[in-house]
């Protein structure tokens, strides 16, 4: 009986040094070149992307088709305040939302689930692939919610 105190001691004390390592794998992970590499890089993508959205979106702008297409989007806008149309895009919108949360609770699933811990860059490249299906979800139903307002259904 003596030595059952010194078997849970080193019991914990391996529990102990198992936690300390783990934190220790995990903050070596965050702090490795290859994560702040991809992070730079993506960081660097996001910009490019933004800059290139903003100069296009700048452009068609200037456009007369785009001028004429907002007056009649602000018309179509007006005279939908005062019909069901504001209600069904409401309605259109957070479906779309909807969506998009549960494609990224799905990812969070999966990630979570992972069996095996996967390098930064495939978990990353994954997380961003599957982030893009939900946003194209969501986009898709606020696109029809916004297609609907411009060309209401014959009823």
């Amino acid at each position: 009986m003596s030595e059952e105190p010194k078997v849970e001691r080193s019991i914990a004390d391996e529990l102990g040094k198992l936690g300390q390592q783990v934190a220790n794998a995990a903050k070596a992970a965050w702090s490795s070149e290859e994560r702040r590499k991809l992070q730079a890089e993506l960081t660097r993508g996001v910009e490019k992307l933004s800059q290139e959205l903003n100069a296009v979106l700048s452009e068609a702008a200037q456009r007369d088709e785009v001028k004429e297409l907002r007056a009649r989007a602000e018309k179509v806008a007006a005279e939908a305040r005062e019909a069901d149309v504001v209600e069904d895009i409401r309605k259109g919108i957070l479906n779309g939302l909807e969506a998009l949360n549960r494609e990224l609770g799905r990812l969070v699933e999966k990630l979570e689930a992972a069996p095996a811990a996967p390098s930064a860059v495939e978990t990353v490249e994954a997380a961003g692939e599957q982030a893009a299906e939900a946003v194209e979800k969501a986009a898709e139903a606020v696109a029809d919610a916004a297609k609907d307002l411009v060309e209401p259904k014959a009823e």
